[in-house]
């Protein structure tokens, strides 16, 4: 008889024991396996989607942005403007023909993405604006212009509402504007905002702050806080380029 045959038969079942470990085993270099596949995955995918224009804002349309650089409020300008997050506003010739933004004579039309902000830049030319040159960029949450009788009358345009313990932020956006349009408006104003509109939310009423028009950058530009009964404020920008005069 031979050394094989001498040895004892092996079982080819495995014991609960067995199965539990060789499963663990199993399992200790699958599963990495599969978030290294996953990663490499998301990784191509983002590459070719980058690749393909996303996420950058390809050369526009002249339906989309015109020569001077002006985001259209039409249909094509307003799809562009809310997939790239991107408004442009160029006000530096004035009176603007309803034409110039693809809208009709009396109309109004709003761009605002469904999530995220518009990266918001309007350009005069005329000194004023942030360092004197002229141009005051803001993220906003939607931008609507307004035409009456063919001419472009203004431009409403809103930050995104902020909750009560970001209400600094909001005032640290109203000094801003302060800077750059020649607000009227001081510490002390601002102060006095602050209390007004923390009795209201003890109240759960809601407050309001209108800053009157200023010519600093050359178009009247004015303000407002809105904050509801909860704390949640939005400050607001009116830019009249009807060609109404108003001091600086």
């Amino acid at each position: 008889m031979t050394l094989i045959d001498d040895r004892p038969a092996q079982s080819a079942v495995l014991t609960p024991p067995e199965r539990k470990a060789r499963r663990k085993r199993f399992l200790s270099w699958l599963m990495p396996a599969i978030g290294i596949a996953l990663i490499a995955g998301i990784f191509l995918l983002t590459q070719q989607i980058l690749a393909g224009g996303l996420g950058q804002p390809r050369e526009a349309l002249p339906e989309e942005v015109s020569a001077n650089n002006t985001t259209q409020f039409g249909e094509a300008g307003t799809s562009y403007a809310v997939q790239y997050q991107v408004v442009t506003l160029n006000l530096s010739e004035r009176p603007i023909p309803a034409s110039d933004l693809s809208m009709a004579d009396d109309a109004q039309a709003v761009i605002a993405p469904g999530y995220g902000f518009l990266d918001t830049t309007m350009y005069v030319g005329e000194g004023g604006g942030l360092n004197g040159e002229g141009y005051f960029s803001e993220m906003m949450s939607s931008v609507t212009a307004t035409t009456e009788r063919g001419v472009v009358q203004r431009f409403d345009m809103q930050r995104a509402p902020v909750g009560w313990a970001e209400f600094p932020s909001a005032m640290r956006a109203v000094q801003t504007g302060s800077a750059a349009f020649g607000w009227d408006v001081d510490q002390a104003d601002i102060d006095a905002f602050a209390t007004a509109t923390a009795e209201a939310v003890r109240r759960g009423e809601p407050s309001s702050w209108q800053i009157r028009a200023t010519g600093l950058m050359g178009v009247p530009v004015s303000g407002s806080v809105d904050c509801t009964g909860e704390g949640l404020c939005t400050l607001s920008y009116s830019v009249d380029v009807s060609g109404q005069a108003v001091g600086r």
